[in-house]
């Protein structure tokens, strides 16, 4: 009986000390929150490879002490809900900015900066189609096409020009995503580009390519404030005569 009533009481002393610990530590947070030394920082709940775009799954927020978070962590989760991993985040990590892709900085790499739906295609220019060198990332063009039909028997082959498509973003010139002129990785200047990438849908893609193997294509810049689709039916040679 003896026995019995010493466990009891055991057990009854290590619930009240349990108890008294739980209600120090509880305290002892509030007042450090009364404080201001513990804030709200986004932690990553999973694994999140690289590439991935963050949902409300992947991620919860936790309150940590002030001095060991840094001051590029993130504090609400809508800062990261919807963007994009640049490198592997894993569970418990703290998220922070420059993990994150912003979708704007070229630094980040060319995949960042594709809209979702959209892709990059590159094509080929000389100094005139690709307009003197006068082009920069964030330019919006028309694309114009020049490729001939296959004639009919006993007909001559028809040439025709046709806009192609319209209001398209320049995602880079060549390979630095760097502005002509602009300095680029070793310092110098680019004088001019052979190369432009485009930011298009999958069905702009297609006449683009098309027309670039078997025919010619050429940029045409937009005014940034001209946003307008227009209706252009295609001209052939004939009709260059009055």
């Amino acid at each position: 009986m003896r026995n019995k009533l010493l466990l009891v009481l055991s057990l009854v002393t290590a619930l009240v000390a349990a108890a008294l610990v739980y209600y120090y530590l509880d305290n002892l947070k509030k007042t450090y929150q009364q404080k201001g030394d513990f804030i709200q920082v986004v932690v990553a709940r999973v694994r999140i490879p690289a590439k991935t775009q963050i949902t409300s799954q992947m991620i919860e927020v936790k309150e940590l002490p002030a001095q060991y978070i840094s001051a590029k962590a993130i504090t609400e989760p809508r800062e990261a809900l919807d963007k994009t991993v640049k490198s592997e985040i894993l569970p418990g990590e703290i998220l922070r900015l420059e993990k994150l892709a912003s979708g704007k900085d070229a630094a980040d790499g060319l995949a960042f900066l594709i809209s979702p739906g959209k892709r990059a295609i590159t094509v080929a220019v000389n100094d005139v189609s690709g307009l003197a060198g006068l082009l920069r990332p964030g330019d919006r063009v028309d694309v114009l096409g020049t490729f001939d039909l296959p004639a009919a028997a006993g007909q001559e082959k028809a040439s025709l020009t046709s806009l192609l498509v319209q209001n398209v973003e320049v995602l880079s010139v060549d390979q630095t995503l760097a502005a002509p002129g602009q300095p680029v990785g070793d310092g110098k200047k680019q004088i001019g580009y052979r190369n432009v990438t485009l930011m298009v849908t999958p069905e702009q893609a297609q006449p683009i390519v098309l027309c670039s193997e078997k025919g010619s294509i050429r940029l045409l810049l937009r005014a940034p404030a001209d946003q307008d689709i227009i209706s252009l039916p295609s001209i052939k040679m004939p009709q260059l005569v009055r």
